[in-house]
């Protein structure tokens, strides 16, 4: 059976949770992590997913673990350290439930992936592969894990994509964010931006340039997200978007990882080609669209990415 694999970071999210008496902002624990969060939403929607990441051995990681069981993710290729606390977010936000993140990694467990932890030929060529730039930050051994990762499904004709998921907090000099991601292009069949990263990537806002420059490097497809206004894809040879759908945002955290875990659970199901016909692609946009919208209005991102019933209703 295929298997999407998704390595990079797990982690906790704090969140606002209301206010004490004397008005301090209370803070909830949820497990989250953009590429956990995508194995997560993957599974809840029937997917084949398993994550590869590590945690720290303490009270946190071991929820990490037991959460992502708990949601059908297969958690064989996570680990623990004694050398390094799980890495800790913390969540603010706005009145319209945009968010802001401060972190807790210095470094974190996640951090400590090593190329060791990823077993040879494990990738066949019905797999998938998702990635981000979050475990490729300056000084971090998943650096290496990367690599090796990438570099085997290549080889074994797996299918890869990337979301860079765009967090500046974590890197000391945007610029080396950029290029980080520039070089890790070349590796992906499907990217996925939001609209509001294209400029600092790309250097513009044209979603027609920025997917030009990616099917130079290789890729096939390009998604981008636009936040309450839908969604767009872009192939060779034609593009198509769809509108947003109306709802009350409490909390976007983990809306454009269950975007990603709801295509790739549709592309584990066809190959690429018959994905990327226009009738198959539009479905499966609309798809992924609507669990980015469902997630919004409700806290916690593993939490709050629908069930294949939830989104069928939807």
């Amino acid at each position: 059976m295929s298997k999407l694999y998704c390595i990079g970071e797990a982690l906790i999210d704090f969140i606002p949770a209301g206010e004490a008496p004397d008005g301090i902002q209370l803070l909830a624990p949820m497990p989250g992590g953009a590429t956990a969060n995508t194995a997560v939403a993957a599974a809840k929607l029937g997917a084949n997913a398993s994550f590869i990441g590590k945690v720290g051995d303490d009270g946190f990681g071991r929820m990490l673990i037991d959460v992502m069981k708990g949601y059908g993710v297969d958690t064989t290729y996570m680990s623990m350290t004694h050398e390094a606390c799980t890495t800790l977010a913390f969540v603010t936000l706005s009145g319209d439930g945009d968010r802001s993140f401060t972190f807790a990694r210095k470094p974190g467990a996640d951090m400590l992936l090593s190329d060791g932890d990823i077993p040879d030929g494990l990738f066949r060529s019905d797999d998938i592969l998702h990635f981000g730039t979050i475990g490729l930050v300056p000084g971090s051994l998943s650096i290496k894990a990367h690599i090796k990762a990438l570099d085997e499904a290549k080889t074994a004709c797996a299918l890869i994509t990337f979301d860079p998921n765009v967090r500046l907090p974590l890197w000391d000099d945007p610029d080396v964010l950029r290029t980080t991601i520039l070089d890790f292009l070349p590796y992906a069949d499907v990217v996925k931006v939001s609209d509001d990263e294209l400029d600092f990537i790309f250097g513009t806002k044209s979603e027609e340039d920025a997917a030009a420059f990616c099917f130079s490097l290789g890729a096939s497809l390009m998604f981008v997200t636009r936040g309450k206004n839908g969604a767009a894809v872009y192939t060779r040879g034609y593009a198509t978007d769809v509108p947003g759908t109306p709802v009350t945002a409490v909390d976007t955290t983990g809306a454009g990882d269950a975007f990603n875990g709801a295509f790739l659970s549709r592309f584990l199901i066809r190959p690429l080609k018959e994905c990327l016909e226009p009738g198959s692609i539009k479905d499966i946009l609309n798809f992924a669209n609507a669990a980015g919208s469902i997630t919004v209005t409700r806290k916690g991102a593993m939490a709050g990415s629908p069930s294949i019933e939830e989104l069928s209703c939807f």
